[in-house]
């Protein structure tokens, strides 16, 4: 199942949905809130729709959708933005990852050299990498996944087991720290990326609330790791091979 968590996206919404359906995978579209008509144009394209009455966070609308996705019965939960910045056709790619690594996060991650970048999220993808590394230490194997890219592949069982405090952006964050600690693998696969000019972006990062709830979510996963030998889970959720 795909989950596209939503806040006003109406003019790439159905895009989106249309592209995923032509992979083959079932699309639910969590509306966190919107005001504009895009439940109404994501359902008009082929998605099932879940609703908050009022805007909770992305990570609240991720919670939502994989709670929806366990209870119907599906392992993973395939995660993709509703601005039409990630590309349909990276699935096959992800999915593959997937398959061969059932117990694994699979996380997009997305090239550096790409045009209309905003030179703020540059910067915040650095430090947010930094800050991964910093948080999750030696447990983090493998190549650095992209902290911020919400392009992934969750496996249910494992990702509903971890306990989160995070419930907006930052969630993308806390979600890989404490995979890493539990013996989650988390997996870097690259993908293609998409952004429009300034004047045709729609965003509801807020550049100095959403950044602080970030850093403050990687402080207390650094100070915790201060205390890890006593903190430290008895048993990973993935037993070594």
């Amino acid at each position: 199942m795909a989950l596209v968590p939503t806040l006003d996206n109406r003019a790439t919404i159905a895009e989106v949905v249309r592209g995923v359906l032509a992979q083959g995978l079932p699309v639910v579209v969590v509306d966190d809130g919107c005001t504009d008509g895009t439940p109404e144009a994501a359902r008009e394209a082929g998605a099932e729709i879940l609703s908050h009455p009022r805007n909770l966070g992305k990570g609240a609308a991720l919670l939502t959708g994989f709670q929806h996705a366990a209870a119907a019965g599906y392992s993973h939960a395939v995660t993709i933005d509703a601005d039409g910045q990630h590309l349909p056709e990276d699935l096959p790619g992800l999915l593959e990852a997937m398959r061969a690594n059932p117990d694994a996060i699979v996380v997009g991650t997305r090239p550096r050299d790409v045009a209309n970048v905003p030179r703020s999220s540059k910067v915040g993808r650095a430090i947010s990498d930094f800050m991964l590394w910093a948080s999750s230490g030696p447990e983090l194997k493998g190549e650095r996944p992209d902290s911020q890219c919400g392009y992934r592949i969750y496996p249910l069982k494992h990702v509903l087991a971890l306990g989160f405090a995070a419930r907006h952006y930052d969630f993308e964050q806390e979600v890989l720290v404490r995979a890493a600690w539990h013996g989650v693998p988390v997996l870097a696969r690259p993908i293609q990326v998409w952004y429009p000019p300034p004047d045709e972006r729609v965003t509801h990062f807020h550049k100095w609330r959403d950044n602080g709830r970030i850093v403050w979510i990687y402080t207390r996963l650094m100070l915790r790791r201060l205390f890890w030998p006593v903190l430290r889970p008895r048993r990973p959720l993935v037993p070594p091979r």
